[in-house]
């Protein structure tokens, strides 16, 4: 099958897509794509691999006022981690109206250490291994399936709380970065697409997924509506991804409930979403002289490290047992939802959060530039100071994080681009011997589209 579709793009030009037909079933078509991604990364501390996500920058200082090492010195990385292949199986629709999908999508960014059990910890591996030999990913697997105005969706991909990835941030980083919505898990969802006024849709969708936390007994819940043009788009570019996205707002919530032995709890968020092109698309397809605005805003509670990646301020993670006088729950609770507060009970960690983003294609549309900013407030994170100090390294609390960045991107054919981004973080800590925080990245990346 490979060989075939080898022997396919040697003949088709770069901007046509690529099936194979799979003759197991029926009229079946499989379509091959992806990219190959190699990126060098530079930073002015030890704290991030490739993604940064929500994690914290190292200090100067460590909690007892010694020289933290890694909050003094670079790092750099070179990688093709986040490389990736996608199979998506495509059947025609039918007679009654019925299309069908399937989609699996891998990358190599995958956890090189043991981790056997949900909720431990992982292990450690070799430097070697984990940029040499990456582990497989899988980001998604599940069916679409669309029956005239409805469509369902069953198996992991990406979480309906903020509409993702229609409002993803223009950059050249390996997403996620901080104050960003971003998560793929296992779910069914069900969503309804009604057309008005000959240019928008109105799109209502709600889904059962993944528990935030499995011994809760239930899954967490999400519903959301999105209104969107169907002829005023601009260019959204971000990573390898390019993509014409309508002038459109959206709300979206998510309940998350939490079940241990310290307490019980019911998390929720509401983000509000919007993508404005400034000056749009000649056509709907055209990305030359294309400027876009877009932001999302956030807030909730039992949110970090669940729909942001890595986002815990600091606050040590529920443990199921009682350790260095820190009160067990019974269950383990990932890092982020939750910590047991300054009375020995459980308490969800307060979010707010904001970003905004301005994107523009260079009439020519081989060019682009964008810059942005992100500020992730903890509303609560001074209810755990008491066991943060306990912890048997002292944990530093840190209620803000702060994130701007600039990239530019330049495809100079269709199938290859390269992209290189500036970035800083700021954290700002509520303990420890340094108020402050900072993080400097530079990265340049190379795209392989196909």
């Amino acid at each position: 099958m490979l060989a075939l579709a080898f022997c396919a793009a040697t003949q088709a030009r770069s901007a046509e897509p690529i099936t194979v037909t799979v003759s197991k079933i029926k009229d079946l078509n499989l379509r091959i794509y992806g990219f190959v991604e190699t990126d060098y990364i530079a930073d002015t501390t030890q704290g991030f691999t490739e993604e940064q996500d929500n994690y914290l920058v190292p200090t100067r200082q460590a909690f007892n006022g010694t020289v933290n090492y890694a909050g003094q010195h670079d790092r750099d990385m070179m990688s093709i981690r986040n490389s990736r292949l996608g199979f998506e199986f495509n059947l025609p629709k039918t007679a009654a109206g019925l299309q069908a999908q399937g989609v699996i999508e891998l990358d190599l960014l995958g956890n090189n250490a043991p981790n056997t059990t949900p909720g431990s910890g992982p292990g450690t591996q070799s430097e070697a291994n984990f940029f040499n030999n990456p582990v497989v990913r899988v980001r998604h697997a599940y069916v679409d399936l669309t029956y005239h105005e409805w469509n369902a969706k069953i198996g992991q991909t990406w979480s309906l709380l903020g509409w993702q990835p229609y409002y993803f941030p223009g950059e050249t980083a390996v997403l996620p970065t901080p104050g960003m919505l971003y998560r793929r898990f296992v779910q069914a969802r069900v969503m309804n697409t009604l057309s008005f006024l000959d240019a928008y849709t109105l799109e209502s969708a709600a889904d059962a997924a993944k528990p935030a936390e499995m011994n809760s007994g239930l899954p967490e819940f999400h519903a959301g509506l999105r209104v969107a043009s169907t002829k005023t788009k601009g260019a959204s570019i971000s990573g390898a991804g390019t993509s014409m996205v309508g002038l459109s707002a959206a709300v979206s919530g998510a309940l998350i409930p939490v079940r241990t032995s310290l307490g019980d709890a019911d998390g929720g968020a509401v983000a509000v979403d919007w993508f404005v092109p400034i000056i749009p698309s000649s056509d709907g397809h055209n990305r030359s002289n294309n400027l876009v605005w877009a932001g999302e805003a956030m807030s909730g509670s039992g949110v970090g490290g669940l729909e942001y990646a890595a986002l815990a301020s600091g606050v040590p993670a529920v443990a199921a047992a009682t350790a260095g006088g820190i009160p067990g729950a019974g269950t383990a609770v990932d890092s982020g939802i939750a910590g047991v507060n300054n009375g020995g009970t459980l308490s969800l960690i307060r979010y707010r959060v904001f970003r905004t983003h301005l994107q523009y294609s260079l009439p020519g549309g081989k060019w682009a530039v964008s810059t942005g900013y992100a500020q992730v407030e903890g509303r609560n994170i001074g209810d755990f100071g008491i066991y943060a100090a306990k912890a048997s390294t002292p944990a530093l609390l840190a209620p803000k994080i702060q994130y701007g960045y600039a990239s530019l991107f330049y495809d100079p054919l269709s199938w290859l681009r390269f992209a290189g981004e500036f970035s800083q973080t700021r954290d700002t800590y509520a303990n420890g011997y340094d108020r402050f925080a900072f993080n400097n990245r530079v990265q340049l990346s190379a795209f392989f589209l196909f």
